[in-house]
């Protein structure tokens, strides 16, 4: 296919910037006119692209008020640059965790770029390898307003903005020192937290403070070491899909099964009527899903939402809970009692999270936050029995 054909027609720049999180936390290192040409590139991608096209990026868009005499030679140093940068890009394990020693990968931002003198423009694509972080993304992505970032002058500052854009519906995020520095490119700069402080964040807060993700932050400490970063700032809805938000542990577990958040109404009528308590919801689930592993049960959410309407399990349920209360064991008399109804794995909570991530039912949160939003939250703590299993319990 000949380049030309691949030149995109408009190159007019949408308003909204979208990448996939992973990309938003790569480690790489651009200069401001380097940042400009990155957000220029992403602001030509279209919703619809299948494919990567060549842009063309007016020189006057990169250079603002750059005088002739020096355009040229800032152009070609910004290109030769640019055009050899490389993205690191860690992959995350089956449960969306980041691990201390990751795979990654490491890829070439552009597929080429080249100046047009007599015509004042960049032309340039994003290299092929880019397309799962880039084109028809459909989960695991955070939009950024083009205007809203067009304010930033600094490359730091935009890449900050996109960190806080991220979580933007928690109204918080704590990163490591450590892993801020190696996202921003600058791990081997810095020795003094107080130069780190003075130059990459409070210059950073100056320049958001004029968009919409204005921050504050807090500093943790180990011993006299600054660990970690907690930003503060205002939360915002726009990060999460418009689908329903499970608001307790027992509407996340039946969200989890594959019942449909229309009939989660009907169940939370019966326990508010006292036809049982939320402990049955739970017995249930785990029961069927028993039953599916022994390959009794083709559709558990079918069954499960069956058993809980019937309530043909409830005196198996009570029976079940009347035998723990007898078995209750004597050695641990200072803890409080782990009955069925009270108690979930960590194991199978985070498989209801898994699930429910991965159909879209919960927004772009970590695990951790999802685990404080919707048990933690709701009253349950945290517990390891004698055999090393953690139990999320509820008094």
């Amino acid at each position: 296919m000949k380049q030309d054909a691949l030149v995109k027609e408009d190159s007019a720049a949408h308003p909204l910037i979208v990448q996939h999180n992973a990309l938003i936390n790569a480690r790489f290192e651009l200069n401001t006119t380097e940042s400009r040409l990155f957000l220029a590139l992403l602001s030509r991608i279209g919703r619809d692209d299948t494919q990567f096209q060549v842009c063309q990026i007016p020189v006057r868009e990169l250079m603002g008020h750059s005088s002739s005499n020096s355009t040229y030679d800032l152009v070609r140093k910004t290109l030769k640059h640019f055009a050899s940068r490389t993205l690191l890009i860690e992959k995350l394990d089956t449960s969306a965790r980041r691990q201390s020693k990751p795979d990654f990968s490491i890829l070439p931002l552009l597929a080429f770029a080249e100046y047009k003198h007599r015509e004042g423009i960049v032309e340039a694509r994003f290299n092929d390898l880019l397309m799962p972080y880039l084109l028809q993304l459909r989960e695991n992505f955070t939009k950024a307003q083009l205007t809203e970032l067009l304010k930033l002058k600094s490359s730091n500052a935009y890449r900050i903005y996109l960190l806080l854009r991220e979580y933007a519906a928690f109204g918080k995020r704590v990163m490591a020192v450590a892993d801020l520095k190696s996202i921003l490119g600058v791990e081997e700069e810095y020795d003094r937290f107080t130069n780190f402080k003075a130059r990459i964040l409070d210059r950073a807060r100056a320049e958001l403070a004029q968009t919409d993700m204005a921050f504050t932050y807090e500093l943790e400490k180990q011993g006299r070491t600054i660990t970690h970063i907690c930003f503060l700032f205002k939360p915002t809805g726009s990060a999460l899909p418009a689908v329903p938000v499970p608001e307790s542990g027992w509407e996340a577990a039946l969200l989890e099964t594959g019942i449909a958040a229309k009939s989660i109404a009907g169940i939370r009528t019966q326990l508010e009527n006292g036809y049982y308590d939320e402990g049955y919801v739970y017995f249930v689930v785990a029961y069927v899903r028993r039953q599916a592993t022994a390959g009794k049960v083709k559709k558990v959410g079918g069954a499960v939402y069956k058993a809980l309407v019937e309530g043909y399990l409830l005196e198996e349920y009570r029976r079940q809970v009347r035998k723990g209360k007898a078995q209750e064991p004597k050695r641990r008399p200072a803890s409080p009692m782990l009955s069925l109804q009270e108690r979930h794995t960590l194991d199978d909570v985070h498989a209801m999270y898994e699930t429910m991530r991965q159909r879209q039912l919960i927004g772009e949160e970590t695990f951790e936050e999802n685990l404080a939003r919707v048990w933690l939250a709701a009253g349950f703590r945290q517990e390891t029995d004698e055999q090393g299993v953690q139990w999320l319990i509820k008094p």
